[in-house]
């Protein structure tokens, strides 16, 4: 063999090398290429991150080979994202095995989607990449009852773009509104929170609940309202002023500036201005709230009741007597007519009429209507087997005034074991000596 090769002439070398060294070269550049593809250096691979996650969706290598795949349809915690996208299925009334088969239908798809195919034909450097024929196949097995996220793979997988984008859009709407509602239950949770610890004595503790409930509130009068209440009740005025503010400014955009929210939102924010001695601030809000609650309500509704007696607490505090007394009658009057002559809010009129005759020196003329209150909230304490809430001030405050008309301690302890036997002992002394 050796000699065959030694006697051959200069053409034969030249014809031999032409089909050698093709073969050498092309196994070379085969090996080379199968290194690369099982060993690729960072600087070659190329990451993809999911549209607007940081989650990784695929890694390529250089010569455009995915090496690595997330999942990019679902996210880090998959089960439960498909979890909510199914819900509307379960809306729909499917039972638990139901929602389980669609579960893996989606999957499946989403999984095939995720393995782009070329179209057979014309081959060139761009071709369209389609779903696959796998992916295709399962979208056959999607109903109009699976839900419109199952419905939008379906769109994807048969080539309908428009389509696709459509059902995609519905069901980000439909997430949007489970978001909206979680946030409305989580809202109502941390009010109840705030009153459970305002009834409990506790108005301090409320107010851990005010910033967490400021990034739900949103426009929502009534929530920034109960926000700026807990603030009030905690004579944080700097940070209730501009939420009661904006409280009032969206319900006189929202519902018109003669609405009877409107009237609250104005008593609240005027409520604050006297609190701060801004008494001037404050008048003409409480009068513009009484306008509103008596055009809107009627003359007499028992809210205009409320802003009259406000709006002539006010002109206590700035010592117009003369004009205090008439807006008080008219609130005990209107009181008496609609709620009837025993309704706890008749007793708070009758103590703000008979504290302002006390504070004229018209004893005489306080000391009917002060029995009277103690009458209405022992009357409600036998009626609820609870105490009113200020039973124990209506008890001191008649028992004070009958001392100041002259009656003697044992006189006044007489006179209020009439009237409440049942709250003192036979050694008890309602009024004790000094």
């Amino acid at each position: 063999m050796l000699g065959w090769f030694k006697n051959l002439s200069p053409e034969n070398w030249i014809a031999i090398a032409a089909i050698v060294v093709p073969v050498i070269v092309a196994t070379i550049v085969g090996l080379f290429k199968l290194f690369r593809k099982r060993k690729v250096s960072p600087t070659q691979q190329k990451t993809i991150h999911q549209a607007g996650s940081g989650h990784t969706a695929a890694a390529i290598d250089g010569d455009k080979n995915i090496v690595a795949r997330g999942n990019v349809s679902t996210g880090i915690d998959s089960k439960a994202a498909l979890n909510t996208l199914v819900k509307t299925s379960k809306d729909l009334g499917r039972t638990e095995e139901e929602n389980t088969r669609l579960k893996d239908k989606i999957i499946q798809l989403e999984e095939q989607l995720a393995k782009p195919s070329l179209e057979t034909g014309i081959a060139s450097e761009r071709s369209m990449p389609v779903p696959s024929a796998e992916a295709r196949g399962l979208a056959t097995l999607i109903t109009e009852d699976d839900g419109l996220y199952a419905q939008a793979l379906k769109a994807i997988a048969e080539g309908d773009s428009d389509k696709a984008n459509g059902l995609l859009d519905q069901t980000q709407q439909f997430l949007d509104t489970v978001q909206q509602r979680k946030d409305e239950a989580q809202a109502r949770i941390y009010i109840a929170r705030m009153q459970n610890a305002y009834y409990s004595g506790r108005p301090q503790d409320a107010l851990q609940y005010c910033d967490k409930l400021k990034t739900l509130a949103g426009n929502d009068s009534v929530i920034i309202n109960k926000i700026s209440a807990v603030y009030y009740e905690n004579a944080k005025y700097k940070e209730a002023e501009p939420l009661m503010a904006r409280a009032l400014a969206i319900d006189e955009a929202s519902l018109g500036k003669d609405h009877p929210n409107v009237a609250i939102r104005l008593n609240n924010l005027a409520q604050l201005y006297k609190a701060t001695n801004r008494l001037s601030e404050a008048e003409p809000l409480m009068a513009r709230a009484l306008a509103i609650d008596e055009s809107s309500l009627g003359k007499d509704h028992p809210k205009v009741a409320i802003r009259l007696n406000n709006l002539a607490g006010l002109y206590q505090a700035t010592n117009r007597l003369a004009e205090v007394e008439p807006l008080m009658a008219r609130a005990l009057a209107i009181d008496e007519a609609s709620l009837g002559k025993d309704h706890p809010s008749v007793a708070r009129d009758l103590n703000n009429l008979a504290q302002l005759y006390k504070a004229t020196n018209r004893l005489s003329e306080a000391e009917p209507l002060m029995e009277r209150v103690l009458v209405i909230v022992l009357q409600f304490t036998r009626r609820t087997g609870h105490p009113h809430p200020h039973l124990k001030d209506a008890i001191n405050n008649y028992g004070g005034l009958l001392m100041e008309m002259g009656h003697s301690r044992n006189e006044v302890n007489d006179r209020l074991k009439r009237l409440a036997p049942e709250m003192f002992g036979s050694t008890d002394t309602p009024v004790k000596e000094e």
